[in-house]
């Protein structure tokens, strides 16, 4: 317990002392009190001791494909050839089933690959058995056009109204910037044929949403008005969408007349029949040399 003097009965030339022993007394029996706490640190948290090995059951390649699209897809790409995440073809056989179905679980510590909490020990050895399944597709194609004449075409092809490069063009699809380093040419070219194909479905994190990355959406307000557009937020009672002008357009969903996913859609054209074949290997050269910043 601490005591206070009281200042009453005390004046003149003496305040200043007094309030001087006050201080120091005050410290002395807060000191002496706290003295008697014991401050020993907490005792760390012991991780539980391993269970029992989980006994797996048939693996399943294609529950494996739909959950790796679901929670990997975004940073390893689709097909698993890579994004901001590693190209992972190859690294079952390089690294051991077992290795890499732990790293799917619990992450890899300092890096950007994250522990998963939803994913069981069953998932992440269909994901596994998935990707052995991809060691055995053809060898990605080097890209055998004139990247200078990919650039000019991807110029005159008006890509920078939409994609950014080095800080400098649209943000209305993905920046491009690495995409050399994270596509490989047969992946590039699937995707200038047919852009609304096979999109990229990331975990929705906490709150359990499966988002299908740039989704088109027509949202029909009451009085007709239609817009379209990439679903940029989504909640239970409301919808953002970004335009072909990057334009954000907020609704209400029971304000509308209607809500329609659209998909294979994509503001993206095809290039399918508007470049010749040496045209589309010139413009896939081009875009291979994107690495970013060395």
């Amino acid at each position: 317990m601490c005591y206070i003097i009281p200042r009453s009965g005390i004046s003149g030339d003496g305040v200043e002392s007094a309030r001087h022993f006050r201080a120091l007394f005050a410290a002395l029996s807060c000191g002496a009190f706290l003295a008697t706490i014991s401050f020993a640190p907490p005792a760390r948290a012991q991780a539980p001791p391993p269970g029992p090995p989980v006994k797996l059951g048939p693996l399943d390649p294609e529950a494996g494909k739909a959950l790796f699209s679901a929670n990997c897809s975004t940073c390893h790409g689709v097909d698993a050839t890579g994004e901001d995440g590693p190209n992972l073809h190859g690294v079952p056989a390089a690294l051991g089933d077992s290795v890499v179905a732990g790293i799917i679980r619990r992450g890899i510590p300092g890096t950007g690959m994250p522990s998963s909490y939803i994913l069981s020990e069953q998932d992440a050895a269909n994901i596994v058995s998935w990707l052995r399944t991809l060691d055995s597709a053809p060898a990605a194609a080097v890209a055998t056009g004139d990247p200078k004449k990919g650039e000019d075409l991807y110029h005159l092809s008006g890509c920078s109204a939409c994609h950014m490069i080095g800080g400098e063009g649209g943000t209305i699809g993905p920046d491009l910037s690495h995409i050399g380093a994270q596509r490989g040419g047969a992946s590039l070219k699937a995707r200038l044929i047919d852009p609304g194909a096979n999109l990229p479905t990331p975990s929705g994190g906490f709150y359990g949403n499966n988002w299908t990355q740039y989704m088109m959406f027509r949202a029909v307000e009451k009085d007709g008005h239609a817009t379209e557009g990439i679903r940029v937020g989504e909640d239970s009672f409301s919808i953002v969408l970004k335009d072909s002008q990057g334009k954000l357009h907020g609704f209400r969903k029971p304000d509308l007349l209607k809500l329609e996913k659209e998909p294979g859609k994509s503001f993206m054209p095809s290039f399918k029949g508007t470049l010749s074949d040496a045209q589309m290997d010139d413009l896939i050269a081009y875009l291979s040399t994107l690495k970013g910043a060395p």
